[in-house]
């Protein structure tokens, strides 16, 4: 400005500058400042001065408009959270202009060409920010993988060449948080998101004890990974919210479950949960962890590309778990905390809080019969809901919506059987009868005995009960199982080995904590037929398939033990079941194939009562002629049996159940005289 307040070109210039970015937020200021820079570096090496000197003074208007904006913005905050230089944080404004701001692209392209199409490199940006050649180099040698900015995925690197010339850009999710825009990256929220906490989430007094651990944990200076065990939907990724919200941070999930197969997408998905955190200061979880074991290949792959990216993690990381022990072989310090699914106490007021007043729901019953914490009773909820339509609720839909959840968690791993025989179509000797009673009033007087009477303190693990029914195929093992389960009101699932049993490392165990979890929540009976498969003696280790057989024996008679439900295991050959497991048995029950006067009530028993049958039937001479027949072979020589007959348009005789008898009898092998 001259003495009689007259302005000069340049000042009438800056002044012209100064008003076009008024209205600019700082986040605009600033990809004005990089443009104006790629201006000034295309006057520069064309050597137009007068140019180059009114761009230098918008540049100078954008710097004072930047001075004049309010401290502690968030390039400000994420330089000092990174320690970024001067240097590193314009490299950082540099590709974020160079990613979002179109009016910035003609002139990167016209100081670099077709290459500026893919981002701006180094090389570039020393041309644009008019660098020294000190500043560049050191910039070039600090921009390493392990640099913050490359690490947590804040610019990402593509192309091939040397390091200073492969282009840069901003992640997204950068460009939208330094825009003040926050919402939360794609890549997290449709696999996680930010764990929502309730206004008063109830736990009992041991899970109470866990949220604190995990808090301490948390609040640890050193990176730990926070590892909860325990149930699906019992509270775990609550409770590591309650923690962190003590702490004044919210944690932001991913579900493994969710991802996609490879180890490309772990990875893609971990760096994108690690980016949000520390944008939003936050603290990760990883979901369902020990889901990541599959095929021995890719399983085993991706659980170390998980383990190397938690010793990259310079953060405190949570994870959760269905099965205790699981280990990532990470290199960090890791806390295991066991997460209990809530008591009774505490579910009936879980249960309250999502009936309301609903006056036709048996709160106590779904409390004291379903081990479910908020994420399943939530999901009951829903299912409960959906079954009963416009009608109020009542404790029926409730309970088949736990049952719906049992089934979905089961998957193809074990299937409901429904159990339409009664008592009076069993045939057993004596003895059997009696130790088969015997097991059922220990199971009804189990609550008595343990609880009430205090016996649960002299127990070393579980309150369950596992019993091994013994015996030749057909002699009723199975049905017994389900006369049982319909006596307690039980569902009973009968496992499926075949989907159970895995040469992947691990995977086994993972199936069956799936398996014991879900019974145990869902008050089921577990079947687990031609156990000896399963239950095998551990053998002499000779190789890596021993020891990873007898790891999974090991497996299963521990949880076996630690099992809160009722598991029934039956077999044909008891002297291979491990011995060990015997000693875990509440009881062995062994089925004998049936004497002369049980066969001949089966046959009495197995014609159905309006079945058409002629003539005087001697179930007697049937029994005596046939020696060898077990109850199953006796069934499949009746219904016979009735088809010859519907067959010949006739009733049911004597002659057609020894036709359909020897029939069965050739089929068993047996040589008929």
């Amino acid at each position: 400005m001259t003495e009689q307040g007259e302005l000069t070109p340049a000042g009438l210039d800056h002044e012209a500058a100064s008003t076009r970015t008024l209205g600019m937020t700082r986040f605009h200021l600033q990809l004005e400042r990089v443009r104006l820079r790629a201006i000034a570096a295309r006057h520069r090496r064309d050597g137009d001065g007068a140019a180059l000197n009114r761009t230098i003074a918008e540049l100078a208007a954008v710097d004072v408009r930047l001075a004049d904006a309010p401290a502690g913005h968030r390039d400000t905050r994420l330089a000092a959270l990174l320690g970024l230089t001067s240097d590193e944080l314009e490299l950082l404004w540099a590709a974020v202009a160079a990613t979002v701001d179109p009016a910035l692209s003609p002139h990167l392209r016209d100081l670099a060409g077709s290459e500026a199409r893919h981002g701006i490199s180094l090389a570039l940006h020393a041309v644009v920010a008019n660098l020294d050649l000190h500043a560049a180099r050191t910039l070039s040698m600090a921009l390493t993988p392990r640099h913050p900015l490359l690490r947590y995925e804040l610019l990402l690197v593509s192309g091939d060449g040397v390091p200073a010339t492969r282009p840069l850009t901003a992640a997204p999710r950068l460009a939208a948080y330094l825009a003040d825009i926050d919402e939360i990256d794609e890549a997290v929220l449709h696999i996680g998101g930010v764990v929502r906490v309730d206004s008063a989430p109830h736990f009992d007094q041991a899970q109470l004890e866990c949220v604190r651990q995990i808090a301490t944990a948390l609040d640890a200076r050193d990176p730990v990974l926070v590892v909860i065990e325990g149930p699906p939907e019992i509270g775990k990724r609550t409770a590591a919210a309650v923690a962190a919200l003590g702490l004044q941070r919210s944690i932001i999930q991913i579900d493994v479950t969710r991802l996609a197969a490879g180890v490309p997408a772990l990875e893609h998905a971990f760096c994108a949960l690690r980016r949000e955190c520390l944008l939003d200061d936050a603290l990760p979880l990883v979901a369902h962890i020990d889901e990541l074991v599959g095929n021995e290949g890719e399983g085993r792959a991706r659980i170390q590309a998980l383990a190397r990216l938690l010793d990259e993690t310079p953060i405190p990381v949570i994870a959760t778990v269905s099965t205790a022990g699981f280990d990532l072989g990470t290199e960090r310090t890791v806390l295991r905390v066991t997460m209990p699914a809530p008591d009774v106490s505490a579910r009936r007021v879980l249960w309250q809080d999502e009936i309301g007043d609903n006056a036709d729901v048996d709160v106590d019953l779904l409390a004291t019969r379903y081990q479910v914490g908020a994420g399943g009773i939530r999901r009951a909820m829903g299912a409960a809901r959906l079954l009963a339509g416009d009608v109020a609720l009542t404790t029926h839909e409730l309970v088949e919506g736990v049952r719906n959840g049992i089934a979905e968690r089961l998957g193809e791993l074990a299937h409901r059987v429904e159990v339409k025989q009664s008592w009076s179509d069993l045939v057993l000797g004596p003895d059997t009868s009696d130790q088969i009673k015997a097991l059922v009033a220990r199971i009804e007087h189990g609550p008595l005995v343990h609880e009430q009477w205090g016996f649960s303190a002299k127990l070393p693990r579980g309150l369950g009960t596992a019993a091994l029914f013994s015996g030749p195929p057909g002699t009723g093992k199975t049905m017994v199982a389900g006369l049982i389960a319909r006596a307690l009101d039980l569902e009973l699932y009968q496992v499926d080995l075949s989907k159970v049993v895995s040469k992947g490392v691990g995977e086994t165990e993972k199936q069956l904590a799936k398996i014991f979890d879900a019974a145990e929540a869902g008050h089921a009976l577990l079947l687990f037929d031609e156990a000896d498969s399963l239950f095998a003696k551990r053998t002499e280790v000779k190789s890596a398939i021993d020891r990873y057989a007898n790891l999974e024996v090991n497996y299963l008679l521990q949880r076996i033990e630690s099992f809160g439900g009722i598991s029934i295991l039956t077999t044909n050959l008891d002297t291979s079941i491990d011995p060990a497991l015997r000693r875990r048995l509440a009881a062995h029950i062994v089925f004998y194939p049936p004497e002369p006067p049980e066969r001949a009530t089966l046959w009495r028993r197995l014609i159905a009562p309006g079945a058409p049958t002629s003539g005087s039937l001697d179930f007697d001479q049937l029994a005596d002629e046939f020696p060898d027949m077990t109850g199953a072979n006796i069934r499949n020589a009746v219904l016979a049996a009735a088809f010859l007959a519907a067959s010949e348009k006739s009733r049911i005789t004597q002659a057609h159940l020894r036709r359909a008898g020897r029939g069965e009898y050739r089929a068993m092998g047996r040589v008929i005289h």
